[in-house]
């Protein structure tokens, strides 16, 4: 199993590589080179793509970066007119709800059966929320606990090929399910199942993405799952929690609401712990830490920890996430009340407001959106959505320029760790913490001998012409607050360190946890 795990790992990663590499080539026949060159033993390329080909001059954005220092360069990049009209386009605005096997079902010693009364209100809340015009797209678990209850089985199996079989037997029960359910409230629904290569590859990404908001458009309810039964391991988004951030990201959506057994996050498991303190709002979700040690129930694959993980995920690209108790659905509306899926200037002065007294917090967790200083367009969404198993440490000057949309250039890397190809999205650590994604034009050993270089050293190094960024700032997107970046106000290339020798961390908030 160890064996064609890595192996499954290897082609995955081979497969993501490929894909971004196929994206650049085709953005790259849009973008005119301005150098030529190829390392002795590859293969021949175009013109057109050679800029591509040696990461420098990024297809995506185009535009090279501009003085080199500190690890980083290039200049400020702004909001284009597209990014701006995407969204204001929009006929309606856009919620993401998650409901999870925990919410939908409940399991004791005579097996599991259906919790109909919380589908009941799930199904009467998203009409309600069409009626008053907004747009729901749903991402419901259940398929393998439908198929329990179908075939009769007391426990979830645990043997891999079963599951799956049990899942293609619970997924039509399912859908038949929310099909009967919501008929009685005048509303159809559309199925899509998927698996993580459907986010792989940047076109089938976009096709994705076009094709749900063409079933919004018609006037249906896409409910979306991961495709259990034919998913292997390495295909997997791991949870649905994952699936429904991503969606959210994707289409942009001006609000997550996951769906859960208890009414907030707590400090630790209120269950067990009866000292455990409730979290209303959380300004900072990529700094939260809390106790998740505690396990969840029996039917679902997630937990709280993927829960704050989704909550991040989608607060890095601007959106509000609430947690909700899924035994009181419509407690949905106090968020939007309260202005999840105002502007983040306006949930701003919403926090405010409720700190004060003035306004009534909503009954739930409210994870805020990170205030995101320019737009997070197609691609950065897209790099958001990718698998990143490796590290590329980075020093304080590097971080910071990165906080000023420039560049990451190899000067400002302190350590590569893990093996990659080029093309491929790696995670950019900062003093013990994730920082940002991105997708890096060198493979790791090329990395591995020119961080900590000067561009013009390059060559010398490794024998042949390569571009001066690691990644290019349009393939960069922060998983931070950049003003938490910016408060380094000398670049170094090691991070300060305490009188008793070990790296201070006093000084800015990290999260270790965020995948």
């Amino acid at each position: 199993k160890g064996a064609a795990f890595v192996t499954g790992r290897i082609r995955q990663q081979a497969r993501q590589a490929a894909s971004v590499a196929a994206f650049f080539a085709r953005m790259s026949k849009e973008t005119p080179a301005s150098s030529s060159g190829s390392r002795p033993g590859s293969r021949q390329i175009s013109r057109k793509n050679s800029e591509a080909e040696l990461g420098g001059q990024s297809p995506v954005l185009g535009g090279a970066g501009g003085a080199e220092s500190s690890g980083a360069g290039g200049v400020e990049g702004g909001t284009t007119a597209g990014d701006r009209e995407r969204k204001e386009g929009r006929d309606c605005p856009l919620l993401v709800l998650k409901v999870g096997t925990s919410s939908l079902m409940v399991s004791d010693e005579s097996g599991q059966r259906v919790q109909l009364a919380n589908v009941a209100q799930l199904v009467d809340l998203i009409g309600s929320l069409r009626r008053k015009g907004y747009w729901v797209v749903l991402v419901s678990s259940g398929a393998v606990g439908m198929g329990c209850i179908k075939l009769g089985l007391t426990k979830k199996p645990a043997s891999v090929r079963t599951k799956q079989a049990v899942a293609a037997a619970g997924q039509s029960q399912l859908m038949r399910m929310y099909e009967d359910l919501f008929g009685t409230v005048r509303l159809q629904v559309a199925q899509m199942l998927l698996s993580q290569s459907d986010f792989l590859d940047k076109e089938h990404w976009s096709n994705v993405k076009a094709t749900i908001m063409e079933c919004l458009h018609l006037g249906l309810v896409p409910i979306i799952n991961e495709n259990d039964s034919t998913n292997t391991e390495e295909l997997r988004f791991g949870d649905n929690d994952n699936l429904a951030a991503l969606t959210a990201v994707q289409l942009e959506a001006d609000g997550l609401f996951l769906f859960t057994d208890v009414d907030f996050l707590y400090t630790a498991n209120p269950r067990a712990d009866p000292d455990a303190k409730p979290f209303r709002i959380v300004p900072e979700p990529w700094a939260l830490q809390v106790d998740t040690s505690s396990a969840g129930s029996g039917l679902g694959t997630g937990g709280m920890l993927t829960k704050i993980v989704a909550a991040r995920t989608a607060s890095t690209a601007g959106i509000p996430c609430g947690l909700i108790n899924g035994a009181h659905p419509a407690r949905l509306h106090t968020f939007l009340e309260y202005g999840i899926g105002a502007s983040a200037l306006q949930q701003a002065e919403a926090g405010a407001a409720a700190e004060g007294g003035e306004k009534p917090l909503p009954e739930g967790t409210y994870f805020m959106a990170m205030v995101v200083d320019k737009a997070v367009g197609d691609t950065r969404r897209w790099i958001l959505s990718l698998p990143a198993n490796t590290d590329l440490v980075v020093d304080d000057g590097c971080a910071k320029a990165l906080a000023h949309h420039k560049s990451l250039l190899p000067i400002g890397i302190l350590k590569v760790q893990g093996r990659f190809t080029r093309y491929e999205c790696v995670k950019l650590i900062h003093r013990g913490g994730e920082i940002g994604r991105g997708i890096v034009n060198f493979t790791s050993e090329e990395l591995s001998k020119i961080r900590g270089c000067h561009s013009s050293e390059f060559e010398n190094i490794l024998g042949y012409a390569v571009g001066s960024e690691a990644c290019h700032r349009g393939n960069v997107i922060l998983t931070v607050d950049p003003e938490s970046l910016r408060s380094f106000d000398v670049p170094g290339k090691l991070p300060p360190t305490t009188p008793g020798g070990t790296p201070s961390t006093s000084s800015i908030r990290r999260n270790n946890s965020f995948s």
